[in-house]
């Protein structure tokens, strides 16, 4: 962990660290690259605290370059006209100073959040003087904040600011000084031409003007440039110092490792990750899954692209009596047959007791199967075939996957309401197969809406229940359990199906409209979000 070594250097990190403090609060904006006002309006504090230590350094390397003046050479350029130049921008930053420190102590002293913070009026000392005396006296800085009116006669920072004006916008009396005045004249009179008409007396003359110009010219600008930048330092220190407290920032080295650890975790929970493996399939689901791929390969040969298991039994999650095998097979969208896809496999969808959804190629990789794909690629095994998703972007847990995932969710309460009328006299067992269906994307809508929050993606159904029931849904615990319960045992009547599927229906429209509404607006000010991976 980096040691703090003054009060700036911990005002930089503690601004640092508080808008990554609000950032952790709003990850929902993060994930798909959107920025509060609020979070705009600390990172601004921040960028000005760097900004401020960046023109101390520049000042630091300026004094620098003043010490060094008088020995170095630059065809056409004199040292001390190089001197001069070297205070012309020593004066600029200071003025640089004045304008950035001036625009961090108004920011952090404002009663409301600017709508734009990004975007701040050049801010008067006297201005903000009379305007925040009563909070700048509360902080302890009205002093240090007086230094830099211009127009105080008792601050030496006044009294370089006004040099700066004089040197940019008026008559410069760097370059009528009358060393530089003298160096300039002996610089001539030492050339030979000119020494050719003068005595020996005249020349010492010219020599001892030329050395005692040149040390009172250079030793005077690196002494006041050195004695400016130490009160620079000072008063900026006290600031910094004030600014600390008053805002109490986080600057011990527990709270930056805990705020760090937390906001890596964050970000990490953004990515998905795929657990399954073939080597978590348990047996002896292995064996039928191998059987079955043989015995697809063999009948159809050519015509298979991919087969993909999706699900738990990849995670190795699979709950015996509970748990579905589901496939996802591509068959190559070029190739001419009879039947259709669904009826080339149909007679296997039901011999093997697998649950498939086939997709011709073309289909599979159109925009309306991202969701499957992405399905595939977070939480699938390639069983066969050539990786249809080698080179698949998948978004951040977050409200733009929410909405992929599950913008078919009225579509699937309309079919199991129709299923329910064309079948007033379904057994119990096909009643609990549809309901257990419905209750588990029931489930992973609730959980959508709770990465469309709180970014954070899990394929497991139990830990997605309890996401909901601590991020969202809290007082619905009981509701959320009977859900989940319902996945696993289903309903075995019509009227209680349909009442759980009317129930949701409000809940539904209500979550898929605000995700689909946000994804407009997101669109509308950059159509390129949404393909972000």
């Amino acid at each position: 962990m980096r040691k703090l070594e003054n009060n700036l250097e911990k005002l930089k990190i503690g601004c640092l660290l508080r808008s990554i403090q609000k950032e952790m609060s709003e990850p929902e904006n993060i994930a798909i690259g959107q920025i509060s006002k609020e979070l705009r309006y600390l990172q601004r504090h921040s960028e000005y605290a760097n900004e401020i230590e960046r023109v101390l350094k520049e000042l630091g390397l300026t004094v620098k370059l003043i010490e060094q003046a008088r020995s170095s050479k630059f065809e056409g350029v004199s040292p001390q006209e190089l001197l001069i130049y070297y205070q012309g921008i020593f004066l600029t930053l200071v003025h640089q100073m004045k304008d950035k420190l001036t625009q961090l102590i108004n920011l952090v002293t404002e009663d409301t959040i600017p709508e734009k913070p990004s975007i701040e009026e050049n801010i008067r000392v006297s201005k903000l003087l009379n305007k925040k005396q009563k909070i700048l006296q509360t902080i302890g800085i009205e002093e240090e904040v007086k230094q830099w009116d211009q127009d105080n006669t008792n601050s030496k920072i006044a009294v370089v600011l006004r040099k700066r004006t004089l040197h940019h916008h008026l008559v410069s009396k760097l370059v009528y000084d009358q060393d530089f005045l003298n160096l300039n004249f002996t610089a001539t009179a030492t050339q030979p031409n000119f020494q050719e008409g003068l005595s020996d007396y005249g020349k010492k003359v010219i020599e001892k003007i030329k050395l005692e110009s040149e040390e009172r010219f250079f030793n005077n600008a690196l002494t006041k440039t050195n004695d400016t930048l130490n009160i620079l330092k000072e008063n900026i220190e006290k600031i910094s110092l004030a600014l600390v407290e008053y805002l109490k920032l986080p600057i011990s080295e527990k709270e930056m490792r805990d705020i760090i650890d937390n906001w890596v975790k964050m970000l990490n929970s953004f990515d998905i990750v795929n657990k399954s493996s073939i080597e978590k399939i348990p047996e002896p689901y292995k064996t039928l899954l191998t059987n079955f791929v043989r015995n697809l390969q063999e009948q159809y040969k050519s015509l298979i692209v991919a087969v993909y298991l999706v699900g738990s039994l990849g995670r190795g999650e699979y709950e015996e009596g509970y748990s579905d095998v589901n496939l996802y097979v591509i068959i190559d969208s070029d190739k001419e047959y009879e039947k259709t896809p669904e009826e080339i496999l149909g007679s296997m969808r039901y011999d093997w007791g697998l649950n498939l959804r086939v997709f011709s190629k073309l289909s599979f990789l159109s925009d309306g199967c991202k969701k499957y794909r992405i399905i595939a690629k977070s939480d699938g095994v390639l069983l066969c075939g050539f990786d249809l998703l080698k080179d698949e972007k998948i978004p951040k847990a977050g409200m733009f996957l929410a909405e992929i995932l599950n913008n078919d969710i009225l579509d699937n309460l309309n079919n199991a309401q129709k299923w329910i009328k064309e079948n007033p006299s379904a057994s119990p067992l096909q009643i609990s197969k549809k309901s257990r269906f419905i209750a588990k994307r029931i489930i992973d809508f609730m959980y959508g809406i709770v990465i469309s929050n709180k970014p954070q993606f899990t394929s497991n159904r139990e830990e997605r229940a309890v996401k909901i029931n601590n991020d969202m849904y809290p007082k619905s615990k009981e509701g959320v359990n009977a859900l989940l319960a319902v996945t696993k045992y289903g309903i075995d009547e019509l009227d209680n199906f349909g009442e759980l599927i009317e129930g949701f229906r409000p809940k539904a429209e209500e979550g898929l409209k605000k995700m689909q509404d946000v994804k407009a607006q997101l669109e509308k000010k950059n159509p390129k979000v949404p393909q972000k991976p």
